[in-house]
């Protein structure tokens, strides 16, 4: 499935390594929203519970190394607040970084299990309407420092891998489904700078294995979300908890030998092309 998300794009994906993530769990809460209006604020009033807690689930989610060319993998965010007990201030500063960013108009690339009482999706098929799919896996950290000597005052880490689709048409309404696992990991900063230091896909992974070690290590969201013409927002979310079972690299497939004698054929073709270039070049000269 993520290969597909490279041929979508007219990339090559033959060398880019692909991860499998399996998960298993409990769900925790489910909620549904009918028809609200942009004018509520929360929409109270038009939602109502759905009997899911305590459920069993499981799934899986495939990303692979890498990102559609012109979309960025690291980024960071800086902000200044006010302490109101001491009023001094502080400066929060993020960073994330993107190891896969993939976005496609394959709809074969969705990883969205369904949703119980998931909404209707009119916009699926229907004329002037755009679809897309993304899949991400990043890594975010952020550390709070006082603006005045930079102490550090805490930090924190997290990672996440989601999946959604998305269906908008000119108007701005559309049709949302949406599914991310996310955890937090250990992390402690000596000083402020180290918010942004950039770290391998091996200690991604190793924040990944660290969902393995409990039963409750990992965060499920999981919703679908309607925004009709007339401004009403419908959909359903369900929240869970429960760990990594498993995470596996998954193996490139070995060409055939017929594939492997085609791939020689090539080779020698170049090889020829490039002896009879040179051999004109000679006469030239």
């Amino acid at each position: 499935m993520a290969f597909a998300l490279c041929a979508g794009l007219g990339q090559t994906a033959a060398m880019a390594a692909t991860y499998k993530v399996d998960f298993e769990g409990t769900l925790r809460s489910g909620t549904q929203r009918v028809d609200c209006p942009p004018e509520s604020v929360d929409c109270a009033g038009f939602m109502q519970d759905l009997p899911l807690q305590g459920q069993s689930f499981s799934m899986s989610l495939t990303f692979e190394i890498g990102a559609t060319p012109g979309r960025p993998g690291f980024s960071t965010v800086h902000h200044v607040s006010t302490d109101p007990n001491s009023g001094r201030s502080y400066d929060s500063r993020w960073a994330t970084e993107r190891y896969a960013d993939w976005a496609t108009n394959d709809a074969a690339a969705a990883q969205i299990p369904a949703l119980p009482s998931a909404s209707p999706n009119t916009f699926d098929g229907a004329a002037g309407v755009t679809h897309t799919v993304y899949t991400s896996a990043t890594r975010s950290r952020n550390v709070r420092s006082w603006t005045d000597n930079q102490q550090v005052l805490g930090a924190s880490e997290g990672w996440s891998l989601l999946s959604t689709e998305i269906w908008q048409d000119a108007s701005g309404a559309g049709f949302q489904n949406f599914v991310a696992l996310s955890g937090r990991s250990p992390f402690s900063a000596a000083s402020a700078d180290r918010y942004d230091d950039r770290e391998p896909l091996a200690y991604f992974l190793d924040m990944l294995q660290q969902g393995t070690r409990c039963q409750q290590c990992v965060q499920l969201q999981w919703f679908d979300s309607t925004l009709s013409r007339n401004g009403l927002s419908s959909g359903v979310r369900v929240d869970g908890v429960g760990r990594l079972v498993s995470i596996t690299e998954v193996a490139a497939a070995v060409p055939e030998p017929s594939t492997y004698a085609l791939i020689l054929a090539g080779v020698a073709a170049i090889g020829a092309v490039a002896r009879r270039r040179g051999a004109g070049a000679a006469l030239k000269s």
